[in-house]
């Protein structure tokens, strides 16, 4: 029984991961580089899992004849990279809570009113000793936040909590609220997003609104925090807090119909999150900070067919993005949530529409082309989305360093990181 629920669970999170996941390029070493803390999106893990350099996430991954780290190869040139374990399958906000805690070696607090209104425990994890920096975050030294896929939502979540706080968290505790919803921290230099779900995804509707989907990946979670444990290969599943999978010092976490029921009608998770309706939701609280630089990259690879004007998949996508590409296929002209799928919306990466992955829908008046920006020779200014044209043929997978780009990996992200360095 436990290794069927343990392969099970595996293919669940291979699936999820699908739907939802030297060169000689030059940096100028005389640019200030900040500290990059990268933040993974579903069925993602961190450089706290005991073989993250046999199988790294940012990488390789999901690639088992790649091994090197693109953290290693940032290192190696003198820029501090970091990867962050938050739970995988948690919400935004519970996620950003935790990268808090992990940055400053605290106990993650989800809040008291967050955690009331969605019926779990306020407090989580300990990283006290165990910050991810080495050194606690002192959230005055600035700091460089990169998400990918739904770490993105994470990222931009971070930064406004940091720079606004929460008034609700405020009203609730006072003084003995965390310094995460105290705000007035503006600390991150950049936020830069990867295949960012920032309108949501429609393949979130259809795991979301045919309820069945969600409703078995909730038992499957709470079988495995039963029977298994908190782990299963390098993904910390992390769901203590709604009791479905052990507390910190715990083995295993024990049976409960209500707590699985609790879980799955609670709307605290990624899979609810990433809905076109539950990132406009999302959306409406995250603020944009006046002191920090926003850069967007996306990619697509999809063309029309000419024959019956749907988006195809191109050749060189990855395989698992097959079925979700068919899936997002058969919605397009639908309205779902209010908005109609077409345009660029109907034009994809195997997983999100370039529609969502460019800038927040709600951010639009603060929105810029990065090209046309520097074509015009107009300075990069802070509190603005600077969003680069889509890459083609590249899938969902490839930011994690699944697919060389444009001659290895190590391009894009010194290429990144050139970009954030100057204009900083």
């Amino acid at each position: 029984m436990k290794k069927l629920i343990s392969f099970t669970i595996c293919l669940i999170l291979v699936f999820l991961g699908c739907i939802m996941p030297c060169s000689a390029s030059y940096i100028n070493s005389s640019e200030k580089s900040y500290p990059y803390v990268f933040i993974p999106g579903m069925v993602g893990w961190g450089t706290d899992y005991e073989h993250y350099d046999k199988i790294p996430y940012w990488g390789g991954g999901f690639n088992l004849g790649q091994t090197d780290s693109i953290l290693s190869v940032l290192e190696n040139i003198g820029i501090e990279a970091y990867a962050s374990n938050p739970g995988p399958f948690n919400s935004a906000w519970d996620r950003a809570c935790e990268v808090y805690a992990a940055l400053t070696g605290t106990v993650v607090d989800y809040g008291k009113a967050h955690s009331e209104k969605h019926n779990h425990d306020r407090f989580g994890f300990s990283y006290v000793g165990k910050a991810l920096m080495g050194e606690p975050w002192n959230m005055q030294d600035k700091i460089n936040l990169l998400g990918y896929s739904f770490g993105t939502e994470v990222a931009r979540l971070l930064t406004s909590l940091l720079a606004f706080g929460d008034e609700n968290e405020i009203k609730a505790t006072g003084d003995d609220s965390s310094e995460l919803f105290k705000g007035g921290h503006n600390s991150i230099n950049a936020c830069i997003t990867l295949s960012a779900p920032h309108n949501g995804t429609p393949l979130a509707n259809v795991l979301v609104d045919t309820k069945v989907p969600m409703m078995f990946i909730a038992t499957m979670f709470h079988l495995a925090g039963c029977i298994i444990g908190n782990n299963i290969g390098p993904v910390s599943l992390q769901i203590g807090h709604f009791g479905i999978t052990p507390k910190q010092g715990q083995k295993r976490a024990e049976f409960s119909l209500s707590k699985l029921y609790n879980y799955y009608n609670s709307q605290d998770n990624c899979g609810y999150d990433m809905t076109l309706r539950g990132a406009k939701e999302l959306n409406k609280i995250i603020k944009m900070s006046p002191d920090t630089y926003y850069y967007s990259f996306s990619t697509y690879s999809t063309v029309t067919n000419e024959e019956t004007g749907k988006q195809n998949i191109v050749g060189n996508t990855n395989w698992m993005f097959r079925p979700t590409s068919l899936i997002l296929q058969g919605l397009e002209g639908l309205v779902i949530d209010g908005v109609r799928l077409t345009g660029d919306w109907a034009i994809h990466d195997g997983v999100i529409p370039v529609a969502s992955s460019k800038y927040p829908a709600v951010d639009e008046a603060f929105a810029k082309s990065y090209e046309e920006v520097i074509t015009a020779k107009e300075k990069i200014e802070k509190g603005i989305w600077y969003y680069m044209e889509p890459i083609f043929k590249m899938d969902h997978f490839d930011f994690c360093g699944i697919e060389d780009f444009p001659t290895t990996m190590e391009d894009f992200y010194f290429e990144l990181i050139d970009i954030v360095n100057k204009n900083s």
